[in-house]
């Protein structure tokens, strides 16, 4: 892995590696239990500086590289996937998008106490009836006088029930092309109409707070609309390449953890006389999720550093996705054959391993859709125009 990064990027993972295993690993049990990180622990996290690595310097962030974002969340994953999920959503999908298309104002209003660690915040783009048709939603806004009035409602939106804002995909038209007539609102908690509710209890990723929102004509002003009106679907299929890249950060952190257990355990397991890694069977499971994690993360650094030349790899994301998260399920699987009966003890890392892995053939796009999207795309690569 050393050729992959720069002496700087070496050093913030090394930097990142020794937090997460001195500060963060101590408090996976409570925070297991509790459903959602302590707000101490995220501005700690802003005051190293570890949030804001690829955002603007004038807000907060280090204007680094997108490798600085992958670097910090496969060694958070590593150490606690459901923290990982949260920090994904308050800066890959919130801060990002301000970042990115916010006025000097949203900046200044949103990005600046998101990076710091002070708020906390998330994006809401799935609807009960609607996942992956996400450039089809009921949840629509419509002008009255000087205001927006949004009413609908979202689901599964990580961060939802602890976050101060939130951003929220809804129709503002109805144009003929379905990619237009999208529009992005902010959200702050605490505004008329605008509730979420109590966390799921969900089978992995239990450190993450998932959960719905509810808007029943909540007025925005327009200086709480992010972007263009009628190019939110655009701006949101524009981020999916990046956000899909750095998924895969995330799926080679859980795998490097199964790993870690992995090897651990053969090491220390005797049957039949000796360590169970000297069993060719052993060796056949570490042999395979070693390689899945070194396949996954080339790919990782070749299209961060694409990303980073503005290359558009819709159909590389789509695949490092698709591939690196079925390698993650199989590698959890086989971390807990190994461990045998101990690995489905929950006081063991292998069970929560095993329900976190599960979370990445779901979410950001499933498997499915990456699929499809991996085939479409490789028509028109072939020269046969989009399937």
């Amino acid at each position: 892995m050393e050729d992959l990064l720069t002496d700087d990027e070496r050093m913030l993972r090394e930097s990142v590696r020794r937090f997460m295993v001195k500060e963060v690993e101590p408090l996976v049990p409570q925070m297991q239990a509790d459903g959602c990180p302590p707000l101490g622990l995220i501005k700690r996290l802003g005051e190293l500086g570890f949030l804001g690595t690829c955002c603007s310097e004038k807000y907060g962030g280090s204007g680094g590289s997108y490798a600085t974002r992958a670097i910090i969340s496969e060694e958070t994953a590593r150490v606690d996937a459901g923290l990982d999920l949260v920090l994904f959503a308050d800066i890959m999908l919130f801060a990002r998008a301000i970042d990115r298309h916010g006025t000097e104002d949203q900046k200044r209003k949103y990005l600046v106490p998101v990076l710091a660690g002070e708020k906390m915040a998330g994006m809401g783009i799935t609807e009960p009836k609607g996942g992956s048709d996400a450039l089809n939603p009921t949840t629509r806004a419509v002008r009255d006088g000087d205001e927006w009035v949004l009413s609908g409602q979202k689901t599964f939106v990580t961060n939802a029930p602890n976050a101060d804002f939130l951003v929220i995909i809804a129709r503002t038209s109805d144009e003929a092309s379905r990619i237009d007539g999208g529009t992005w609102f902010i959200l702050e908690r605490g505004m008329k109409g605008f509730v979420t509710g109590k966390a799921f209890d969900k089978l992995g990723m239990r450190s993450s707070p998932t959960g719905e929102v509810f808007m029943d004509r909540v007025r925005i002003p327009d200086h709480q609309v992010l972007g263009k009106v009628g190019q939110g679907f655009r701006m949101l299929v524009d981020s999916l390449d990046a956000e899909r890249v750095l998924v895969g950060a995330s799926t080679i952190g859980l795998a490097q953890a199964c790993l870690d257990q992995a090897i651990s355990y053969a090491n220390e397991r005797e049957v039949f006389g000796k360590a169970i890694r000297g069993h060719q069977l052993i060796q056949e499971k570490i042999a395979n999720i070693a390689t899945g994690i070194e396949m996954s993360r080339a790919m990782l650094y070749r299209l961060l550093r694409a990303l980073d030349r503005g290359e558009r790899v819709t159909r590389e994301a789509a695949i490092l996705k698709y591939y690196s998260s079925q390698m993650l399920t199989q590698a959890s699987s086989d971390t807990v054959q190994i461990w045998g009966a101990a690995g489905q003890l929950e006081d063991n890392k292998t069970a929560r391993l095993y329900r976190d892995g599960k979370h990445h053939e779901i979410g950001a796009g499933t498997n499915e859709i990456m699929k499809i999207l991996i085939a479409r795309e490789t028509f028109q690569v072939m020269g046969y125009g989009r399937g």
